[in-house]
């Protein structure tokens, strides 16, 4: 039996904490260049909606078969080969000559995200039973924080060098991922085995889904539409609104580590209080600021995309643990179908949400997508948590 030193589990998850930040802070660079990228490569919102699709769509795709992958095995490498190729895919954004080839670059970075994730998370997913929520909170706000870092750094690097020195931004990513890689061989662990002390294997015996799964796993899916969907069209609406390109990197910047401190917070709520009611508070929560930000006074954006982000962020880590905690010893495939596949639907609508806003505004758009955090939270209600010392799911 595996057995770790204490504070082990905390030591692991800082490193692969900065390893989500490397990830997510390079392969959100797109999202806050997309006004630029329009102007350059002469766009419409439903192409520069497919470049979105693209990433998130092939990192959907193959996360649950590489989830099942790391359930069978120790796989550390991955944790160390998808950031390195998210790191050069995106570096190479500004070289992209045309559209053909940015979509390119999109597609390797979907597949490093898809590498990265579900052998990230299973290693943290291994926290014992009282803390999970929150080691998967630290774990997932690292991506978001990263994610609030790109738009403050990528955009003005553009602005005052160009995109055609973009690739000299995968130096510093690259050595980032070496110091991670070199940490992780000389820490390994066994993530086969579950956490709480359960002793179940992937091998053994039929894969069986909890009905209440599916209650969860809708609920994320909505939730991550409209989260997705905001992230990603967030600088094309702030400048629609009559904002700049640094005003949008602001706005984005500010979304994003709202979120990462809500991801944090809600992870340590959910140990104290049980996943279910931090799920539905945050999911119901989310709408009001997002309509706020749309339609309130314009002097008050900042604080309404620190409230939204907060609040449709917070689920991210609480629906993860909660999905791992229904399927004990499946934690690679679990975090294949939450952070992958759900996620990955909410992908497939950039591409229709921007021809919807090449036709009638993006801003009566994203007021329909505002309000599907509602429709999860109730969703939720259907979910039924057991917290007899780890919560279970059993069917």
């Amino acid at each position: 039996m595996t057995t770790e030193a204490p504070g082990g589990a905390w030591k692991r998850t800082a490193v692969l904490f900065f390893g989500h930040l490397v990830n997510d802070g390079y392969g959100e660079f797109l999202a806050p260049l997309l006004p630029l990228l329009i102007k350059r490569l002469d766009l419409s919102l439903a192409m520069a909606g497919l470049l979105g699709t693209l990433r998130i769509v092939v990192n959907s795709l193959t996360q649950p078969a590489l989830g099942l992958l790391v359930d069978r095995m120790e796989r550390p490498l991955l944790a160390v080969i998808g950031p390195a190729l998210t790191v050069v895919a995106m570096s190479l954004i500004g070289l992209a000559p045309n559209y053909a080839v940015l979509a390119l670059l999109m597609i390797v970075c979907g597949l490093g995200t898809a590498l990265f994730h579900p052998a990230a998370a299973t290693y943290v997913g291994r926290g014992t039973g009282r803390n999970r929520g929150l080691l998967m909170a630290f774990f997932s706000s690292g991506g978001t924080f990263g994610a609030s870092l790109a738009p403050i750094l990528i955009v003005p690097f553009v602005v005052a060098f160009g995109f055609e020195r973009t690739p000299w931004l995968a130096l510093p990513g690259l050595v980032a991922v070496f110091l991670i890689g070199a940490v992780l061989m000389r820490a390994r662990v066994d993530p086969r085995r579950p956490a709480g002390g359960s002793s179940a294997s992937p091998r053994e015996g039929r894969l069986r889904i909890p009905r209440r799964f599916a209650a969860l796993w809708a609920a994320i899916v909505i939730r991550s539409l409209a989260g997705t969907a905001f992230s990603y069209f967030m600088a094309v609406l702030i400048t629609t609104l009559g904002g700049s390109p640094f005003v949008a990197a602001a706005g984005l910047s500010t979304y994003w580590f709202a979120g990462a401190a809500g991801e944090y917070a809600a992870g340590h709520l959910s140990d104290r209080h049980g996943r279910k009611i931090v799920l539905f508070w945050t999911m119901l929560l989310a709408t009001p600021f997002l309509l706020a930000f749309l339609y309130g006074p314009r002097i008050l954006h900042l604080p309404f995309l620190a409230a939204a982000g907060l609040f449709i962020y917070a689920s991210n880590p609480v629906g993860v643990v909660a999905a791992q905690e229904c399927l004990p010893g499946r934690t690679g495939l679990v975090t294949g179908l939450v952070m992958g596949f759900a996620w990955g639907i909410g992908g497939l609508s950039l591409s229709p949400l921007g021809r919807l806003g090449d036709l009638y505004g993006l801003v009566p758009v994203m007021t329909g997508v505002a309000l599907l955090p509602l429709v999860s939270a109730l969703l939720v209600l259907f979910y039924r948590e057991e917290r007899e010392k780890v919560p279970s799911c059993e069917a």
